[in-house]
């Protein structure tokens, strides 16, 4: 989820600002971002409908994601343990002049880019005139459609409303649906009465302040995610479960707690998040996601001096499932020796699943540089590629030869949030590991979410245009909620196949645009494995689109539920998804 933000309205005034240091940011005083006199009584003059219509259109592209599409703070892709973006609606930002907010979007500072090469100066202004009227331009257009069916096999009707910022959905026990948002507030409704909404656990009970993982086995839930320490500079990952007696009284023991490593205070810290039990019940499998975009140094404003990722981040762990209090340190070789570490070399695994014969899946997000999104079988012991390979390519950032230069180099993007300060000639980038062969992704031979850039010649081709395979999706979809149907319970030529979901939409990302305009949408995945090639091939149909967000999903009773992040005050929805093949 990295689409360029206007991050620098945090609290009105961003705190810190930019230099390219090896990616790392100096901080300063708030009073530091001194607007010229000369500028703050600068009026806008690009305040007709149409240009109110044209910020629109640009802050959807440039800003929602981070921002929401209300602008209240609280787009996904903004959510990360560093900076938070601001509340667009709130007093610091809108009792700023037109000519203080232009020169803001225009210059940028810290991880608010500069918009002055990128949009002209009127789209500039027309974003300011976009900003001051928010709340009226936003207020009647926040209304969602239902999703839309693009095969005549399914339908999709509206479930329930549920409360903001969720992350996970998962089945419980007697028929109930459960889901988690990333304040930690855990809630739980009957399948039939979905109005019945249950809070079971707050963030108090749990103390996962920031959470992304949850599942559940055997009657216990299992909650994982990050906490803030080092004055929010830095992070622990932690693994809870939580057992209900007889009173139905919550009892919480820790898993595992992580010693302190750092955060980024950027959109790059993925930190702890997707779980899913071993086949035969005795692990737990947990994703640590990168914190970073690439590779690139990120030291905190300079707390973590010099730190790219580090031995707790960018893997997939195996722990225990009956393990209490274990502490796991930052060190490679100790994790190895434990049998703590099972696979390394993924960037973000958001999801994860279990295919019919238990083999663990996992979808990938990708960084900024146009690399496309991956889909792995994950082995025990696999090295997948991260930072040196995504999407089946190198990243560049590994050559100390390579110019950052979006006109040289089409893979890069200048309206991505890791440029200009990630992107950067680096001689000191990590050599890659001697003796490894990188565990390869799926390729996707289409006919859908199979786009890439062609390393040649940096055009945007169709794989299956070209009768060829693609790792694995088109480039920054985010495919989240994956899930298979193992027990064969959906009919027709969904039966035993696998679904997943792409987060991100082209029309809504400067990113996704250049590849295509869908996005937000439901994809049908038919894996074949291949025994020569001790792997899949996939084919990928898209079968509905019109989501907003979709964050995760559930088979459950031969229904799919898909749920969406939704904003700070509105939240999202639980959409259920019914296969008729007889249509």
């Amino acid at each position: 989820m990295n689409i360029k933000c206007l991050l620098g309205f945090l609290s009105g005034i961003f705190i810190i600002s930019s230099c390219n240091q090896k990616g790392g940011k100096l901080a300063n005083a708030e009073g530091d971002w001194l607007v010229p006199d000369s500028v703050k009584t600068l009026q806008n003059r690009f305040t007709d409908d149409e240009s109110l219509k044209n910020g629109k259109a640009l802050f959807q592209i440039y800003c929602s994601t981070c921002h929401g599409a209300g602008g209240r703070g609280d787009g996904a892709a903004g959510q990360a343990m560093g900076s938070q973006p601001a509340d667009l609606l709130s007093t610091r930002v809108q009792g700023q002049t037109d000519g203080e907010l232009f020169y803001k979007i225009t210059k940028g500072k810290a991880i608010m880019p500069s918009f002055q090469e990128l949009l002209s100066e009127e789209q500039r202004w027309s974003l300011v005139g976009f900003i001051k009227n928010l709340k009226q331009l936003t207020e009647n257009s926040l209304t969602q459609n239902a999703p839309i069916p693009l095969v005549p096999d399914i339908e999709i009707s509206h479930f329930t409303k549920v409360v903001p910022r969720v992350v996970r959905i998962w089945s419980g026990p007697n028929n109930y649906l459960w889901y988690a948002n990333i304040d930690g507030e855990i809630y739980r409704l009957p399948i039939d009465n979905p109005h019945q909404l249950e809070k079971m656990l707050d963030v108090s009970d749990h103390g996962i302040s920031r959470l992304q993982g949850a599942t559940m086995h055997e009657n216990v839930l299992l909650l994982s995610g990050n906490v803030r320490v080092n004055e929010n500079k830095g992070t622990i990952g932690r693994l809870v479960r939580v057992k209900w007696d007889e009173e139905n009284k919550a009892k919480e023991e820790v898993v595992f707690t992580t010693e302190e490593y750092g955060t980024t205070n950027t959109p790059f810290d993925h930190g702890w998040s997707a779980l899913q039990v071993s086949p035969d019940g005795q692990y737990l499998y947990v994703v640590s996601g990168s914190r970073t975009d690439h590779g690139e140094v990120q030291d905190n404003l300079g707390a973590y001096p010099n730190s790219r990722d580090v031995a707790l981040t960018s893997k997939i762990f195996r722990i225990p499932i009956d393990a209490v209090n274990l502490l796991l340190p930052d060190n490679l070789s100790f994790l190895k020796e434990q049998g703590y570490l099972y696979a390394e070399g993924l960037r973000n695994a958001y999801d994860l699943a279990l295919d019919k014969e238990g083999r663990l899946m996992a979808v990938v997000n990708s960084g900024d540089y146009d690399q496309n999104e991956d889909m792995f079988w994950v082995r025990e012991a696999y090295h997948y590629g991260y930072p040196w390979i995504m999407g089946g390519m190198e990243s560049p950032q590994q050559f100390s030869d390579w110019i950052p230069d979006p006109d040289k180099d089409p893979f890069l993007n200048p309206s991505a949030a890791a440029w200009p300060d990630d992107f950067y000639n680096d001689p000191d980038f990590p050599k890659r590991p001697e003796g490894v062969n990188f565990g390869k992704s799926i390729l996707n031979y289409g006919p859908d979410a199979d786009k890439f850039r062609d390393n040649e010649t940096g055009e945007i081709k169709d794989a299956s245009n070209l009768g060829i395979g693609v790792r694995t999706f088109t480039p920054h979809s985010s495919p989240l909620g994956l899930v298979f149907d193992n027990d064969n319970s959906l009919p027709g030529r969904f039966k035993g196949k696998g679904l997943v979901a792409r987060y991100t939409n082209g029309q809504k990302s400067a990113l996704m645009q250049p590849f295509t305009k869908n996005g937000e949408d439901l994809l049908l995945l038919d894996l074949q494995f291949l025994d020569e090639e001790q792997n899949f091939k996939l084919n990928t149909y898209r079968i509905a689109e019109g989501f907003t967000q979709p964050v995760d999903a559930v088979l459950l009773n031969g229904f799919l539920y898909v749920i969406e992040f939704g904003g700070k005050e509105q939240g999202g929805n639980i959409w259920k998804v019914t296969f008729n093949p007889e249509k």
